[in-house]
């Protein structure tokens, strides 16, 4: 069926309204806040608005609750009782194939949280000799909830635990131990040789996958927060923050995605709350889950592009103020350009 921009926007417009639904981070599709269908809320009924290629034809809605999906926008707009908003078109319609944003099967996209309790006898903490030596300051303890279990709970000695918030929520922790991997793994070659306990560097929760967890995600302001920081884990996320002043900055967050890898459910979080760019920061020695996680947000998203750390830092926690100002003013690149300058294997 031939619809034209302008009633294409027209459309988009009075859905918007009816429905109460936004535009997702990459516009190509409305977010409704309660399903037509099945009454669940949460955003999980979604209506494709973008370009028509692929089989992808605009106005085609699903849920991922239910799994109900409306191929046809006039059957679309007649459920909601806005028959007013039919398209009038002679065009016989054929069935055609789920977009890519509704063909994420419902496990591959499922966000459900449980609420995850922290260990026995975590309190937050103001004051610690191990995060005084990764650079801590009073604003970063007042900006990122960190604690421990104060020598009562023998499984988290000598750690510090960050609770991870979604919503308000803990739904999980990352616990760390205040030994340097050098040290933990000269204790631990000694411990296997001997048959005594080894010690694990991160001792995090289990309740939820952290595919699905995003840390430092309720600092993203849901329509307001426009571009990312994708970095690998919680030192990187706090240090760009101090090292960039960005704790009062809601245009602009870092988060951490656990990794060098950005699932499904991580995406599909960051559309929910509006965002539109995307910077990749992840460690500049693995090129190639860069390149791959840069393929797929770049799907999704209206900019993408990957952060290479200039200077001699190897991370953003070693990094000071200059080179990460430097990284940042000079040394963002698209995609391409990032594959291209990395064409015979190393990063130039």
């Amino acid at each position: 069926m031939y619809i034209s921009k302008e009633d294409k926007e027209y459309l988009i417009r009075e859905l918007q309204a009816e429905l109460h639904a936004r535009l997702d981070g990459g516009r190509k599709n409305l977010i409704v806040p309660e399903c037509i269908w099945c009454g669940k809320t949460g955003g999980k009924l979604g209506i494709y608005v973008g370009p028509e290629k692929n089989g992808k034809v605009f106005g085609m809605a699903h849920c991922f609750s239910c799994g109900r999906t409306c191929k046809d926008i006039n059957r679309f707009v007649e459920e909601i009782g806005r028959s007013d908003l039919q398209v009038k078109d002679t065009a016989k319609f054929t069935p055609v194939e789920v977009p890519e944003f509704f063909n994420l099967e419902e496990d591959e996209i499922d966000d459900e949280l449980v609420v995850v309790e922290m260990p026995e006898s975590w309190k937050r903490c103001f004051k610690n000799p191990y995060l005084k030596s990764r650079g801590f300051t009073t604003d970063d303890y007042a900006y990122f909830p960190v604690g421990t279990t104060r020598g009562l709970n023998f499984k988290f000695d000598d750690y510090v635990v960050f609770p991870i918030y979604d919503d308000g929520d803990i739904v999980g922790y990352v616990s760390r131990h205040v030994w340097s991997k050098q040290d933990i793994d000269e204790y631990n070659d000694k411990a296997k040789r001997n048959n005594k306990y080894q010690i694990r560097r991160y001792n995090n929760s289990i309740e939820n996958d952290f595919v699905k967890l995003l840390y430092n995600y309720d600092s993203i302001i849901e329509d307001e927060t426009d571009t990312v920081i994708l970095v690998e884990g919680i030192f990187d996320v706090i240090a760009l923050t101090r090292k960039l002043d960005l704790y009062d900055n809601h245009r602009i967050v870092a988060v951490c995605t656990f990794g060098k890898k950005i699932s499904d459910a991580q995406i599909y979080k960051l559309q929910s709350k509006g965002v539109h760019d995307i910077i990749i920061g992840y460690d500049t020695d693995a090129s190639d889950a860069i390149n791959v996680a840069a393929d797929k947000l770049n799907e999704y998203f209206d900019n993408v592009m990957i952060a290479k750390l200039v200077g001699e830092g190897k991370d953003w926690d070693d990094a000071n103020f200059w080179d990460i100002y430097d990284t940042f003013s000079e040394s963002l690149f698209t995609p391409i350009e990032y594959k291209l300058s990395n064409v015979d294997g190393k990063i130039r």
